[in-house]
């Protein structure tokens, strides 16, 4: 007899599978209650300025071209050998100078005379850092045949060297000026200026030459006789027409223009020269600070190279115009990236200098 299964849900055999009985869930109802806080646990919040730290500046400049056109403009007459003798003589410690200021310079010669038309005159008409021997091109190119002109046009003939078409492409002076560079002309003559127009005239037509808002980088500097009497250059009194006239109209575009004014009757031309010189510096050598420093934090660096502060050979800070100046042997070169990083207090006083 075969066995059947138990079927406890109906209590008949073999009625399907077992299923429990099981009563429904109770829920009892839940009470949301607002949060308690102990009021004796909690603290005050304090809230505070942050700490009065110093903070770090960095101010970067970029240094000047240092370009200069020199434009000489020579009196070509028999009465100036001497001093165009004397003036050779001390054109290698200009040149020096110049070198020492580290300016790159172009330098062309003209003379007063109308006939010249205004060229530059010589083999090598535009001197250059890189030409092999500046002296000897220099020397050449004031070296004049002897010569009875007694109509010296100065003011004429250097307007007329740094114009159209002189200087147009292909023209005798093409080259000689360049767009981004500061000029200096220097008159070199016994006699006053005979050119027709007022000396103002002149002076506004060298400085608008670099064109608008480059004013200030032209100069004319001269080198003639002395005003109001003139003078007598060394060992020319026993000689008739020996006398250098006052050179009035010339200084008077020097002092309209900045320019250096000399004595044809010194007996040596150095000193002038080197004014002139340090006058074409074009570097700058003080650079602001846009914060006030804390000057022990101050660090200076020149195309990433570190300058020490050195009176002599580095740079020193200026509290006065809250500036650091270099001084002494050291000027950045042309272009170089100037980075002045220091600290500065975040105290209404600021730092000490």
């Amino acid at each position: 007899m075969a066995l059947s299964a138990c079927d406890p849900v109906g209590g008949e055999n073999a009625r399907g599978a077992a299923a429990p009985a099981v009563a429904p869930p109770r829920l009892s109802p839940v009470e949301l209650l607002p949060p308690k806080v102990k009021k004796a646990d909690a603290t005050r919040v304090e809230i505070r300025d942050p700490p009065d730290i110093d903070a770090t500046q960095v101010d970067v400049h970029q240094q000047s071209d240092g370009i200069v056109d020199i434009l000489w403009v020579i009196d070509n007459s028999g009465s100036m050998q001497n001093e165009r003798t004397k003036l050779q003589g001390h054109f290698d410690r200009f040149l020096q100078e110049l070198l020492k200021l580290k300016v790159n310079f172009q330098m062309g010669v003209i003379s007063t005379d109308a006939s010249d038309g205004a060229k530059l005159r010589g083999t090598t008409r535009i001197i250059k850092n890189s030409t092999p021997d500046p002296r000897a091109a220099f020397l050449d190119n004031t070296t004049f045949p002897d010569s009875r002109v007694r109509w010296e046009q100065g003011l004429r003939m250097a307007q007329l060297a740094i114009s159209p078409p002189n200087t147009d492409a292909g023209g005798p002076n093409a080259g000689f000026l360049r767009p981004n560079a500061a000029l200096a002309l220097i008159v070199v003559s016994d006699e006053d200026d005979s050119s027709f127009g007022d000396p103002a005239y002149y002076a506004r037509a060298f400085r608008s030459s670099r064109g608008k808002g480059n004013e200030n980088l032209v100069s004319f500097s001269t080198i003639a006789g002395t005003t109001p009497s003139g003078c007598y250059p060394p060992g020319e009194q026993i000689y008739f027409g020996g006398l250098a006239g006052p050179a009035f109209r010339y200084s008077a575009v020097s002092s309209k223009t900045g320019g250096v004014v000399g004595s044809i009757c010194d007996a040596s031309f150095e000193n002038t020269l080197l004014q002139i010189a340090s006058a074409l510096d074009t570097l700058r050598r003080v650079f602001p600070l846009s914060i006030k420093p804390i000057a022990a934090s101050i660090v200076v660096t020149v195309n990433g190279v570190t300058i020490p502060r050195d009176v002599v050979n580095g740079w020193d800070y200026r509290p006065d115009t809250q500036s650091i100046a270099f001084l002494g042997n050291y000027v950045p070169p042309p272009a170089a990236e100037i980075r002045i990083t220091y600290a500065f207090s975040r105290n209404v006083d600021g730092g000490t200098p």
